[in-house]
């Protein structure tokens, strides 16, 4: 009986390491120029999923693109992180990937990025 408790109290310690991924929750824009294109990307964060939405404007016409996925952030053994976005579908500038990731106070960097908390 001691034994099958041992087993069982460090399977329930293995779970629960693996459950302690770092997590986001709110939501952060960045307005973002492209060549020719100026939008709005925002991402909103709830667990381990994310909602991203890209609003364009083109000649007074809004374009709203929303993608959903889920996301997973990780520390490398040089100590900087990377976001890896999984979207059910795709669009041209938000994109699945893995990427690198920093956090600030009230902000998020993805690939360089900085998303501002809102």
């Amino acid at each position: 009986m001691k034994k099958l408790m041992c087993v069982v109290l460090v399977v329930v310690m293995m779970l629960s390491l693996v459950a302690c991924g770092k997590k986001l929750s709110g939501t952060y824009e960045a307005e973002i120029d492209v060549v020719l294109l100026k939008y709005t990307a925002t991402y909103e964060f709830s667990g381990s999923k994310v909602t991203a939405i890209k609003k364009t404007t083109v000649f007074g016409s809004v374009n709203t693109v929303t993608l959903e996925g889920t996301y997973e952030i990780a520390e490398n053994d040089d100590g900087s992180m990377e976001i890896t976005l999984n979207f059910e579908t795709s669009d041209d500038h938000i994109k699945s990937g893995t990427f690198t990731f920093e956090e600030g106070e009230d902000y998020i960097k993805i690939a360089g990025i900085q998303y501002n908390q809102k």
